[in-house]
C-alpha cells in the first residue's frame, strides 16, 4: 500500500512531532495508553483501566492571634472576627477589591425621598438554615442592629438611619433622619441575618455565604464549609479554618511547616524567611486617640506638642521595616473623598514641643498613661513603648498599660468624664469606604468612637452626609480635617502596609480594604490518575513494555530541553 503526501516529515519521532504528514506514518508504529474508536469515544489502549484518584478536600488555614468574642457578624467589627464571619454573612450592598460598591443581596437601590432608601432583593435566596432571605429578614437584621438594648461594634454603620420596613417579599424601605447621603455605604457593613436570630448567632452564625459555620472549638480554632446551595459561584476551596495561634514566631514557624496558609500580620524581617509573603498599602492607619476632656489634654496646644514628640519617619523605617509612611494627620489618603492636600503631618520638633506644653501652662509636664491591646496590631507593643519614650523626652513621663484586645475594645470607648476613661489608647482604624465619611463616628459629638467635642467639625461631617453632590463632600470634609488640624483628638502616625506571609500554594491577591473573601482564593494541588497496563506487550525492538517505560515517555515529553509540538 502506498500513501501519498506532500511534504516529508522532519522526523518520525512520534512524542517530537503533530503534524498530519507525520502522523500518516507515526501513528501506525507508536501506541498510546488510551485510544479513540471510530466514533470518537474513548477506549483502552495500552492501558486496560484507569481511575482517578481523589484529592484530599483543598483546606485552608488562617492563623490569627486572638480569638473572636462572639460569631455574630452584626455584634463585631474587627479583622480576628471578620477574616471568618466576612465568609458567612453577606450585605445587601458590597465593594470589589478596588473599592467600587456593588450589587450584593440587593439587585438595586435608589433614594425615593428625603428619607427613605428602597433596596430591590435578589429572589431565591437562602440562609444556611433554610429559611428564607427576603425582604422581611432584611428588615429584622437591620432593625436588630437598631435596637438601643443590641450591643455592638457597628454602630458607625447605623448612623441617621430610623427603620427599616419591608414593602413586599423583595423590597425593603430603610427610613433615615432627613437625607442620608451615604447610605449606601452603610449598608455595606451591615451583615444579613435571619428574621428572629438572637443570641444564638454567637455560637452558630447562619447567613447567606459561600461558606457555613462546621465548629469552634474555642482557643483553638474555627472551621468552615463551603455552602453546597450557594447563589453566586461555588468556591474552589472546600473548607477552611481560622486557628489562634497569638505569637508570631510561632505562626511563622507554622507557615514555614506548611500547618497553616496564610498569616494575617507577619513583622518586617519575617518576609524573608516565609515561603512567600504579599503586602498591600490598605485603608489602615495607626494613631493614638486622646480624650480630648481628660484633664491636662482639653488644651489643643497640648495636643498637637505631643504630634511633635513623634518622629514617624523613624518609626516607620525602624519599626516597620519601610512597609508604613507617616499619615498626614487625617486618616485619609490621596485617593480617597474628602482628603485634604493642605493638611500635612505635623513636623518632628521635640524642642517645638516643649516650647508648646510651656505656652501651655504645662512646662513642668504632666504623667500619662497609653492603652494598647495585645495581639491585635502589628508591632501595637512596640509602637506603644516608643511613643511612651518619644513623650517622656518631651516632659511627658509616660507608661504602657497592656490589655487583652477584646476587653480593650470596649474599654477604649469610655469617654471622659468617666473616671476609667484612658488618657491615650494606641489604635488603628480602617477607612474601607474610601472617604471621609467613615471617621464621623469619631469625630462627630455623639459618634460612639468621638472623643473629639468640636460643634463646628461636626456641623461639617452631617451637612457632607446630607448632600448627594461628591464635589460639595469633597470640599466640606476637607474643611473639617483643617479644623481638626487645629484641635486633633490623636496622636497621627502611620498608613500601614499589610503584610501577609502565604504558603506557596495559596494564590490570592490581598484587598485594599483588609477583607478576607476565601471565595476569591484558591489552592493548588495535585490530582492523580493511575493506569492498569496491558501484560506481555514489547516494544519492536524486543525490550518490555512496562510501568517503566510508560512512566519514562510521559515524563521525557515533560523535559523543558526537549523539543515538541
Amino acid at each position: 500500500m502506498v500513501i501519498a503526501v506532500g511534504t516529508e516529515p522532519s522526523t518520525l519521532d512520534a512524542q517530537a512531532v503533530n503534524d498530519r504528514n507525520s502522523r500518516v506514518f507515526t501513528a501506525n508504529i507508536f501506541e498510546t495508553l488510551l485510544t479513540r474508536s471510530a466514533d470518537g469515544k474513548l477506549v483502552a489502549g495500552l492501558a486496560t483501566d484507569y481511575e482517578a484518584i481523589v484529592p484530599e478536600i483543598p483546606h485552608l488555614v488562617i492563623a490569627v492571634g486572638t480569638e473572636p468574642s462572639t460569631l455574630d457578624a452584626q455584634a463585631v467589627n474587627d479583622r480576628n472576627s471578620r477574616v471568618f464571619t466576612a465568609n458567612i454573612f453577606e450585605t445587601l450592598l458590597k465593594r470589589t477589591s478596588d473599592g467600587d460598591l456593588v450589587a450584593g443581596l440587593a439587585t438595586s437601590h435608589e433614594a425615593i425621598d428625603d428619607d427613605t432608601w428602597r433596596f430591590t432583593l435578589r429572589e431565591g435566596i437562602s440562609f444556611h438554615d433554610g429559611s428564607a432571605f427576603d425582604a422581611e429578614s432584611a428588615a429584622y437584621s437591620i432593625n436588630r442592629m437598631l435596637d438601643e438594648d443590641y450591643e455592638t461594634q457597628r454602630s458607625s454603620y447605623t448612623k441617621n438611619i430610623v427603620e427599616a420596613e419591608a414593602v413586599d417579599a423583595n423590597t425593603v424601605d430603610i427610613h433615615t433622619d432627613g437625607v442620608n447621603a451615604v447610605l449606601p455605604m452603610q449598608v455595606a457593613q451591615l451583615p444579613m441575618v435571619p428574621n428572629g436570630a438572637g443570641a444564638e448567632l454567637n455560637e452558630a452564625p447562619v447567613g447567606t455565604g459561600p461558606y457555613m459555620f462546621s465548629s469552634w472549638d474555642r482557643g483553638q480554632s474555627i472551621i468552615a464549609v463551603a455552602n453546597p446551595d450557594y447563589w453566586g459561584a461555588a468556591p474552589s476551596i472546600q473548607a477552611f479554618e481560622v486557628r489562634v495561634i497569638p505569637d508570631s514566631q510561632t505562626q511563622l514557624s507554622a507557615l514555614q511547616a506548611g500547618e497553616v496558609d496564610l498569616v494575617l500580620d507577619i513583622l518586617p524581617e519575617q518576609t524573608e524567611l516565609a515561603p512567600a509573603f504579599k503586602s498591600v498599602a490598605a485603608t489602615e492607619f495607626s494613631f493614638v486617640h486622646l480624650d480630648t476632656r481628660r484633664p491636662n489634654l482639653e488644651d489643643p496646644r497640648v495636643r498637637i506638642a505631643m504630634n511633635m514628640a513623634i518622629d514617624k519617619e523613624l518609626m516607620a523605617e525602624t519599626l516597620y521595616g519601610g512597609f508604613a509612611r507617616p499619615n498626614q494627620a487625617q486618616h485619609l489618603s490621596e485617593n480617597m473623598l474628602g482628603y485634604n492636600p493642605d493638611v500635612k503631618m505635623y513636623p518632628y520638633d521635640p524642642e517645638g514641643a516643649k516650647a508648646l506644653l510651656a505656652e501651655a501652662g504645662y512646662a513642668d509636664g504632666f504623667p500619662l498613661t497609653i492603652h494598647v491591646g495585645v495581639g491585635r496590631y502589628l508591632r501595637s507593643e512596640e509602637s506603644a513603648e516608643y511613643i511612651a519614650q518619644a513623650l517622656t523626652d518631651i516632659g511627658l513621663p509616660t507608661d504602657v498599660q497592656l490589655w487583652e484586645w477584646n476587653e480593650f475594645r470596649s474599654a477604649s470607648r469610655v469617654k471622659a468624664p468617666e473616671p476609667e476613661a484612658m488618657d491615650m489608647a494606641y489604635k488603628w482604624n480602617s477607612n474601607e469606604w474610601f472617604d471621609a465619611a467613615r471617621m464621623t463616628s469619631f469625630a462627630t459629638i455623639g459618634g460612639k468612637s468621638n472623643k473629639l467635642w468640636d460643634a463646628d467639625v461636626t456641623a461639617l461631617f452631617e451637612a457632607g452626609a446630607e448632600t448627594s453632590d461628591q464635589e460639595e463632600r469633597h470640599r466640606l470634609y476637607q474643611e473639617a480635617w483643617a479644623l481638626i488640624h487645629e484641635n486633633p483628638h490623636a496622636i497621627y502616625l502611620l498608613q500601614q502596609d499589610l503584610i501577609y506571609g502565604m504558603s506557596e500554594r495559596l494564590d490570592w491577591d490581598p484587598r485594599l480594604d483588609d477583607e478576607y473573601l476565601v471565595a476569591d482564593m484558591s489552592l493548588d494541588f495535585t490530582s492523580t490518575y493511575r493506569f492498569t497496563l496491558r501484560e506481555g506487550i514489547s516494544f519492536h525492538d524486543g525490550s518490555a513494555f512496562d510501568a517503566e517505560s510508560a512512566a519514562y515517555s510521559i515524563n521525557r515529553m515533560l523535559d523543558e530541553d526537549y523539543e515538541t509540538q
